[in-house]
């Protein structure tokens, strides 16, 4: 089982590489999640730097022992939220598909932060550098607990919309859509009340790798040639490592660290 969570750094890294790759290929933005004005002046400069710097991310975080390539792709995150997200979100403040596509970025925002801090050495370390830590990962917790919680109003808000997307071999969808959203809120309270977090978040970890395995590979499968099918699949695999990374790394959990926030 330990194999399993240790592989949430790799898992998360695979995600961002995609990223890249996905846009990269197709010459334009993540249309799902990053849907940038095709008016923004030097658009396509900016599309091949991000994408250059979400591969250069992921493989830092792989091949790298220290936090400063999943602090660098957090920053990266952070920026896209900002802009386009921000202010087409504060535009449309009643939309549930931009919360939806907010929430995402900001939750690879503080789990890039989360995986960094767990890649380093420990909080062994006395005096400023432990404390910088301790600020990135609080960050990071803070950033990914409140994209969960999103996640869990907008699946009780519109649970009979996501009753839709759940496969038709799956028993009673409007029941799941529900607990979903229950388990998405139970998630983001274990991280920020630092109650059964490993619990919590390896369960959500498992979920998540349900629908990678379950929901989004098949319609991949089904639909190759559909960007929007490979992002899918990614963010939920991206979401899978960050949960398994909360869930297995003791620095992360341990009752010395939750003892001094």
């Amino acid at each position: 089982m330990q194999p399993i969570f240790k592989s949430g750094r790799y898992l998360f890294a695979l995600a961002v590489i995609t990223f890249g790759i996905i846009q990269i290929i197709t010459a334009n933005f993540l249309s799902s999640l990053f849907a940038v004005p095709d008016a923004l002046p030097g658009r396509r400069l900016f599309l091949y730097f991000f994408s250059v710097l979400f591969i250069a991310g992921g493989a830092g975080i792989i091949i790298s022992k220290t936090s400063s390539a999943a602090r660098a792709t957090g920053i990266l995150f952070f920026v896209m939220l900002i802009y386009p997200h921000l202010p087409k979100l504060i535009n449309d403040i009643h939309n549930g598909g931009e919360w939806t596509v907010f929430a995402e970025t900001a939750a690879f925002c503080g789990g890039a932060f989360i995986v960094g801090v767990a890649q380093s050495e420990g909080f062994t370390d006395p005096g400023r550098r432990e404390n910088i830590r301790r600020t990135i990962l609080r960050s990071g917790r803070f950033i990914f607990a409140g994209a969960l919680l999103v996640f869990g109003i907008l699946h009780l808000q519109y649970a009979g919309y996501i009753a839709t997307l759940i496969p038709h071999w799956i028993p009673i969808p409007l029941f799941w859509s529900y607990f979903v959203g229950v388990a998405f809120i139970a998630g983001a309270a274990s991280i920020l009340l630092k109650i059964k977090i490993r619990l919590a978040c390896s369960l959500l970890g498992f979920m998540f790798l349900f629908w990678v395995f379950f929901v989004h590979a098949p319609r991949v499968m089904a639909n190759p040639y559909i960007e929007t099918e490979w992002t899918s699949l990614f963010v939920a695999t991206g979401f899978c490592g960050i949960f398994f990374t909360l869930g297995a790394d003791p620095n992360l959990t341990n009752k010395s660290w939750e003892e001094n926030p």
